[in-house]
């Protein structure tokens, strides 16, 4: 049972920088103006961000061992193939290859209709920098998966203006932008609200709608992946 000692070592480490950071976080000046006040309002949210992801890198260090520990025992033998084809179905399904479904987070980006203000408002665009920008920070609060109008985000993903058009994973995405995000939805919407991602896209004349659903598809990715830093290994070598 060598691979489980690890997890009390691993386990006193995340609690020794949870502890540090929290050393840092309460030793400050009570009399904060009231604009770092509002600093260390933000630091507790991003602290409880990076608490929350270390139980889960916790989490997962425990279940692998376990696994590994599964395959490695005689006696386990005969389920090994079941845990791989299980293990293989969930990795396919949160690494985008396979469709997800979960409770979760729909984001509408939409141009706001203003008759007075069309001339004006068709010179505002959306760019790839934003899109990117609440990807980013949805994966940041424990997004599991995202698609845009059914684009599924994976690591392979890209999200790049073409002329005066926005591409995701090469296909061309208009408005309205749909996101689809499944996650904790009381901790996505607090992420967003936190970025003020509302008022930001209001500056550009977008509204930017959250809807918390107990469930949401997202499918799987559908593009094409290549390999371009790995061969297979010549035996012998």
């Amino acid at each position: 049972m060598r691979t489980t000692s690890r997890i009390p070592f691993t386990i006193t480490v995340i609690s020794i920088i949870i502890g540090f950071m929290l050393a840092i976080q309460f030793n400050t000046n009570n009399k904060s103006t009231g604009a770092e006040s509002k600093d260390m309002s933000l630091l507790r949210q991003d602290l409880q961000k990076v608490m929350e992801q270390h139980q889960r890198i916790l989490a997962d260090i425990v279940k692998y061992d376990q696994l590994l520990f599964e395959y490695k025992n005689p006696a386990n033998q005969e389920n090994s193939l079941n845990l791989m084809i299980e293990e293989l179905e969930r990795v396919k399904a949160f690494g985008g290859l396979a469709p997800i479904e979960g409770k979760g987070l729909l984001i509408t980006i939409a141009e706001i209709e203003d008759p007075l203000d069309d001339a004006f408002s068709s010179l505002i665009m959306i760019y790839d920098g934003d899109l990117r920008l609440v990807v980013n920070e949805l994966f940041g609060a424990g997004a599991l998966a995202i698609a845009i109008n059914d684009n599924r985000m994976t690591p392979q993903s890209s999200i790049r203006d073409v002329g005066e058009e926005i591409q995701v994973n090469t296909k061309v995405v208009r408005p309205p932008f749909e996101i689809k995000v499944i996650g904790d939805p009381e901790v996505l919407e607090s992420a967003m609200k936190l970025k003020g991602f509302e008022e930001f896209f209001k500056v550009f004349n977008y509204s930017f709608s959250m809807k918390k659903l107990d469930k949401i598809n997202v499918p799987a990715y559908d593009g094409k992946g290549s390999i371009r830093y790995m061969k297979p290994l010549k035996e012998g070598s």
